[in-house]
């Protein structure tokens, strides 16, 4: 099957070129088309009086500025759409919905976070109605 939709989910950490890599070699192999998200959560980079600060908030211009360095021609040519959402597995699943394929990054967990946290790219897999390639990061 030929890949020509793919959705290419970011997560901004900026440990991505390789998801950013394989998924531009995907998109020029079966000459598709690359869209990538990104997921802001509702506080992204609001001030917090937690001890764990919420994430930086991403816009359009930081995943092309991600894409570009990686490949200049694929971002001028690709659709970047972020959105704002508490569940990003519910998000991305909702997106990928008409996409051939999904592509993103998976990095390994320690072992606390592996006993008592969720992964969202686990998460994500569960529900999403297309093949995904997760890639190592």
């Amino acid at each position: 099957m030929a890949y020509k939709n793919i959705l290419v989910s970011l997560c901004g950490r900026g440990d991505e070129k390789k998801v950013i890599d394989a998924a531009i070699k995907m998109a020029q192999a079966n000459d598709g088309k690359l869209t990538f998200i990104h997921v802001n959560e509702p506080h992204a980079g609001e001030m917090s009086m937690m001890m764990d600060a919420p994430p930086p908030k991403f816009s359009e211009s930081d995943i092309y500025e991600r894409v570009s360095a990686v490949d200049e021609a694929s971002a001028n040519s690709c659709t970047i759409t972020i959105i704002n959402s508490d569940s990003i597995p519910k998000t991305i699943s909702d997106a990928a919905h008409g996409h051939d394929i999904l592509i993103l990054g998976h990095r390994k967990q320690n072992i606390f976070k592996k006993n008592f946290f969720d992964s969202v790219d686990e998460g994500i897999v569960n529900r999403v109605d297309c093949p995904v390639l997760v890639v190592p990061k």
